[in-house]
């Protein structure tokens, strides 16, 4: 499997070099062919990116090429799943000095603005429902601050893809410069509705068999489920009857960058030994959301994909100031029921089932929900 290239590393401390006066087109190795460049920054992004490349699938006249763009703490487990796929990559320094006919990213940070070429942003999570502190201005959602949208006072982005209407009322409101947006679905819920005749097979996998699986999901940061309540996991699995539930938990892939693998199995040691399921950040969280009996999720937006599968879902968010004010998991949150503890879990399931959360669903992607 080939390796892919390094990364400069003093790129990392500065900013990267100006870009010469005639950029170099990208060579195609055929008549006709197309060079795509995929601007990956952490895990996350890799991933949400790898949702969409399938669109290319089969066809021969494109050409796609990664690089990283600097300046993440979250960097090394995007090269690190890079170079499982024998993705081909580029070193950033390169690739500010390569023109691209299409360059794709999936986060707004860094100096994308040296990246030759039409410039497309995706989408990052199931819409805009954080605002962490320290990043940008305050009080602005996360993916919209206009210090990451901006380059020099200009949009740098020539296409913001967006999965809502919704989204695009919000990057209008927050940054009114930014380049034209343009809803396109979230690919991601569209890949889990898909999925979802494959249930039995995923259950089968986790030999889930006749017992609910409850599925908790934790987002990053200080006000994460797992951040505040770093022994729930431990405490459900304790209190749950085994032959009657079977519980997993779905990290932020931020946590399993920054956090490593080796000591996120020191640290869950206790409730692995005991049944837990742990998913490794890219495929296997959405096929336990699919395989899910119920979902306890905190303010990330795992939630809202989990809701548009019809799966009762149940917060676990214990205030804070990263949710924002009236987003979509705003409104699922406040329609769901909150779970304090862990023994009160089975009553909050009983309650969740009866709870209808397709409004804040239907406001988050125009994908239909399942039934």
């Amino acid at each position: 499997m080939p390796h892919p290239a390094s990364p400069d590393p003093h790129d990392a401390t500065r900013r990267a070099p100006g870009l010469p006066l005639a950029p170099t087109r990208a060579r195609a190795a055929g008549r006709g062919q197309r060079s795509v460049l995929l601007a990956v920054r952490s895990a996350v992004t890799l991933h949400r990116l790898l949702d969409v490349l399938p669109v290319f699938d089969g066809d021969d006249r494109v050409r796609v090429r990664f690089t990283l763009v600097p300046g993440s703490r979250f960097d090394v487990d995007a090269l690190t799943a890079l170079d499982r796929t024998g993705a081909r990559t580029i070193p950033w320094r390169d690739a500010c000095h390569t023109r691209h006919d299409l360059v794709l990213t999936a986060s707004p940070k860094g100096d994308l603005h040296l990246l030759p070429g039409p410039r497309a942003l995706l989408p990052h999570g199931a819409g805009f429902g954080k605002a962490l502190s320290g990043e940008g201005s305050a009080d602005v959602p996360s993916g919209l601050d206009p210090a990451h949208l901006l380059a020099d006072g200009e949009p740098w982005a020539d296409l913001h893809a967006l999965a809502h209407e919704e989204q695009a009322l919000r990057l209008a409101r927050h940054c009114p410069e930014a380049g034209p947006a343009v809803v396109v679905g979230d690919p991601t819920a569209d890949r889990l509705l898909r999925s979802l005749p494959h249930r039995e097979e995923y259950r089968t996998a986790l030999g889930t068999g006749p017992r609910q699986l409850v599925v908790l999901t934790s987002t990053w940061g200080p006000e994460s489920l797992i951040a505040r309540r770093p022994r729930f996991p431990a405490e459900l699995v304790a209190l749950l009857p085994h032959d009657a539930f079977q519980v997993a938990l779905v990290l932020h892939p931020n946590d399993h960058s920054r956090t490593g693998g080796f000591d996120l199995a020191r640290w869950m040691g206790p409730a692995l030994r005991a049944g837990l399921v742990l998913a490794r950040p890219h495929e296997e969280w959405a096929a336990l959301l699919v395989a899910a009996d119920a979902v306890v999720t905190d303010h990330g937006s795992t939630g809202l994909y989990a809701a548009a599968l019809g799966r009762p879902v149940v917060g676990a968010h214990d205030g804070g100031r990263e949710l924002v004010p009236d987003s979509p998991m705003a409104r699922l949150l406040a329609r769901a029921p909150h779970l304090a503890a862990a023994h009160d879990l089975p009553t909050a399931l009983d309650a969740a089932r009866r709870t209808d959360l397709r409004e804040p669903v239907a406001h988050a992607s125009p994908t239909r929900a399942a039934p």
